[in-house]
């Protein structure tokens, strides 16, 4: 039987939202836990691939009370750095999370909520859930019925963890169009299958995208603002990747290779097989990958 303690707020999550809520919860004398399932920007560490860096530049990794990430202001975090951060942010205001403490149960017990976890039980008034919102893959219900691998970003670390063979990444966001890249500059025959994304230039007139993005208003949209609020909640994600060159990843300008069955996909722009490469104006000549026709050994699925 646990023993339940009552505080006036828990937050479960001790990533970077976890983190700035309970830095601006400190500031307001409001008494509350961090409650964290393995340690600060865990995520950051457990979940993501070697070569990994944040899609935002420095200057724009800003928490509430802590200064940009980096030291160049223009340059793109590791993840690894990021988590490095995260934890010497909680310690500067002493943060109190509670590592280890994985949510079990949280239910509504009359005018207050009650969290279970496998440590203990808390009573609150408030709660605030800071665990992301696309931490859980999709993967469908046929893959383990395939004859070949698979794997999420969130087993893979580097190109060597995939099985001999050519390469089919399933997705085209961020993510999608990294982990490809990545795998054909290791030698890897890569298919790319495509859906609705955004793309965009990594850059501008030297300005960064974002910077772009915050001159007109886009990143202070607000889901009341919205002429669709369910079309807002599922617009394509931007296809975008954080490179020490500050260059693109543009898969729409990568020479593609149809499979003799089908029609060739320059013919078509939703075709679902590419490669990716850098472009745009300012981005240094690179190797063009080409794309796989031949069936895959391997998958990746978003």
């Amino acid at each position: 039987m646990h023993k339940t303690d009552t505080i006036d707020t828990v937050v479960i999550g001790a990533g970077q939202a976890g983190l700035a809520v309970s830095h601006e919860l400190t500031l307001r004398g409001v008494e509350h836990v961090v409650l964290e399932r393995h340690e600060a920007g865990a995520r950051w560490r457990r979940a993501t691939w070697d070569s990994l860096r944040l899609l935002t530049p420095n200057w724009m990794n800003v928490l509430p009370g802590a200064g940009p990430t980096g030291r160049d202001p223009d340059g793109f975090t590791t993840a690894t750095a990021f988590a490095d951060h995260l934890d010497r942010y909680a310690a500067s205001f002493g943060a109190p999370v509670e590592t280890g403490a994985a949510v079990e149960v949280l239910r509504r017990r009359g005018e207050a909520f009650e969290i279970v976890t496998a440590g203990g039980a808390w009573r609150a008034g408030n709660v605030v859930v800071a665990t992301g919102w696309c931490d859980q893959p999709v993967v469908p219900t046929f893959a383990d019925d395939l004859a070949v691998a698979h794997l999420t970003p969130a087993a893979y670390r580097r190109p060597g963890d995939v099985a001999r063979g050519g390469v089919l990444v399933v997705g085209a966001s961020a993510t999608g169009v990294q982990l490809a890249h990545e795998l054909r500059l290791a030698g890897r025959d890569v298919t790319l299958a495509v859906g609705r994304h955004t793309r965009v230039p990594r850059s501008y007139r030297g300005m960064d995208i974002f910077w772009w993005l915050g001159q007109i208003g886009a990143l202070d949209r607000t889901i009341d603002t919205m002429a669709d609020a369910h079309e807002a909640r599922h617009e394509p994600s931007l296809q975008l990747v954080g490179r020490p060159d500050r260059s693109s990843l543009d898969p729409a300008a990568a020479r593609t290779t149809a499979s003799p069955s089908r029609a060739p996909a320059s013919r078509s722009r939703s075709s679902s097989t590419c490669a990716s490469r850098t472009s745009g104006p300012s981005a240094p000549a690179e190797r063009a990958p080409s794309t796989a026709v031949a069936r895959p050994m391997s998958t990746f699925t978003w």
